[in-house]
Formats: structure tokens, C-alpha cells, sequence
């Protein structure tokens, strides 16, 4: 009765986030009913459903189809449940118009399904992905890192206290700065922040500009940071240059190159005193001994 005024509530009313967390239903099916009523809410855009195990396969089937005949949800929390439901939630909802996903806490174990790196690879208007507190392991984190190849709006995926060891670590952080040579670091995702990835990665200043230039800021970050890191280790950056860009390579990647060092202004506090002294050096190097395509 209590589920039954609550939902009626949130479904006449202005309410745009609900949270459902710790409940004890003594009638799951019954709750989740009511809940498929307020879900036809149009100003209902965030749920969460947290820490109350949805215990038989029929009932997860009613909870998935309630929120899958929803239009206007774009934010679910689903944590705290089991690695079982959120199998179910993932095959049986499609959240290609969501853009907030949090999964935490449900010791997700894929098995080899690819539901999450499929949704990222698709590029959809997800902003944001929770994936912590799984057990989601290194095949998992590899498919993962190939998926972010493909994807510009995800801004933020969180992956703390999973089963990565370091094999799938080094895959989702090269995914998003690698430095093996400028055209992969230029090719890596340049829009999405880690989170969960141990000291030994240093992810800091990589993916921080979330605006709407971010996109190309995050990259000219990058490459003037490794610009950096090549000109201090006095082996300079133009037999890297010559070698790694040529031909049209060399054509496309020098404006970011040069901006990176012009635009120093425009990039952290932190990376703009870190590489001050050596501006002037790496732009007279880059026009002095560079041979771009002509």
C-alpha cells in the first residue's frame, strides 16, 4: 500500500529522481508493478534501485520490461543486487539513450559477454559509467579499452575494485594515452576520465577538460606533455617526429603539434609551470630541424 502511494505520487507529481535503497518489499512483484506505473512518468529521469536483491527470474524479467517501456529514465543506479540481475539488466534493457549507468557493487562477472564494451562502442549519449565493486577481469578490461576506440561521450568510467590485474590495467590506460608514438597517442580516446587504475598509471591532467572544447584540448594536452618528456631526456623531439609522422601523417598531426606548445596557456596550471622552460627550446626545435611534407 505504502509502494502503491509512493508511486502514485511520483508519477502526478513533478518528481525527477527517486530513490528506492535498503527497502524490504514483502511483495517484490507488487512493488515492482507499482514502480512500472510511476516509471510512466515523463518528468521522472533518475532511478535508483539499490541493495534490495531481486530474488526470482520472472520477477527481474517484470523489472526489466517496467524499465524498458520507460522513455524518460536516462540516469539508473542498480547496486547492491547480484551478478545474475545485472546480467539480466544489460541483455535486457537497451540503454542506448541513457547517460548515467551505475553498476556498482554487484559482482558482476560477464563470462565472455561483451553487453558493456557493445554499449560503449556504439557511442551512445552516456556520459557516465559506474562499474565498481564487480568482478570484471582482464579480458573484460581489454574489450573495454578497444570499445573507448570507438567512443567520445563517455566522460567518466570508474572501475575501482574489480579482478584487473595488469595486463587489462595497461589496455584501458593505453586507450586513452598512448605514448608508443605521436600518431597512437593522437588516435587514443581523448574524452573519457579513469578512475581505478593504480599509482603506477599516471593519469593525472589526462582527460581533465570535460567543456566543450575538450575534445581537442585533451589531446594537445597529451601530446605537449610527451613533447616534454622527449625534450628533457635531451634525445629531442624531432628524430621521434621524423620517424613516427610522415606524408599525410605529418600533414595532419603538425597543427596539434605546434598548438601544443603555443597554446601552453590554455592547458593545467600544473603542466603549464611543468613545461615553461622548455617552450621556447621545443618550438625552435620544431622549426629549425622538423621536415614536415611540403
Amino acid at each position: 500500500e505504502i509502494m502503491r502511494q509512493i508511486c502514485h505520487h511520483i508519477r502526478y507529481r513533478n518528481i525527477s529522481r527517486v530513490s528506492f535503497s535498503d527497502n524490504r518489499f514483502t511483495n517484490m512483484r507488487g512493488a515492482i508493478n507499482e514502480l512500472g506505473k510511476a516509471l510512466q512518468s515523463k518528468q521522472l529521469k533518475h532511478l535508483i534501485w539499490s541493495g534490495h536483491t531481486i530474488e526470482t527470474t520472472e520477477d527481474m524479467t517484470l523489472f526489466t520490461r517496467v524499465l524498458t517501456q520507460s522513455n524518460s529514465v536516462e540516469e539508473l543506479t542498480f547496486r547492491w543486487n547480484s551478478n545474475e540481475n545485472t546480467q539480466a539488466l544489460l541483455s535486457g534493457v537497451d540503454f542506448s539513450g541513457y547517460k548515467v549507468l551505475n553498476l556498482g557493487g554487484n559482482n558482476l562477472q560477464t563470462n565472455g559477454r561483451t553487453d558493456i564494451p557493445d554499449l560503449i562502442s556504439a557511442n551512445p549519449p552516456l556520459e557516465t559509467l559506474h562499474l565498481g565493486g564487480n568482478k570484471l577481469n582482464d579480458d573484460d578490461a581489454v574489450l573495454i579499452a578497444q570499445s573507448l576506440g570507438e567512443n567520445t561521450h563517455l566522460t567518466y568510467l570508474n572501475v575501482v575494485g574489480n579482478n584487473i590485474q595488469e595486463r587489462g590495467m595497461r589496455a584501458l590506460y593505453e586507450a586513452v594515452n598512448d605514448t608508443s608514438t605521436l600518431n597512437a597517442l593522437s588516435d587514443s580516446n581523448h574524452s573519457c576520465l579513469l578512475e581505478g587504475l593504480p599509482e603506477d598509471f599516471d593519469l593525472d591532467a589526462i582527460n581533465c577538460d570535460s567543456g566543450s572544447n575538450g575534445l581537442h584540448m585533451n589531446r594537445i594536452c597529451k601530446i605537449y606533455k610527451l613533447m616534454v618528456e622527449r625534450y628533457r631526456n635531451r634525445d629531442g623531439n624531432v628524430p621521434h617526429l621524423n620517424m613516427e609522422i610522415r606524408g599525410e601523417d605529418s600533414v595532419h598531426l603538425a597543427p596539434f603539434v605546434m598548438e601544443s606548445v603555443v597554446r601552453r596557456d590554455k592547458l593545467s596550471p600544473e603542466m603549464y609551470l611543468e613545461g615553461f622552460e622548455c617552450s621556447l627550446g621545443l618550438l625552435y626545435e620544431l622549426v629549425k630541424d622538423w621536415k614536415m611534407a611540403e
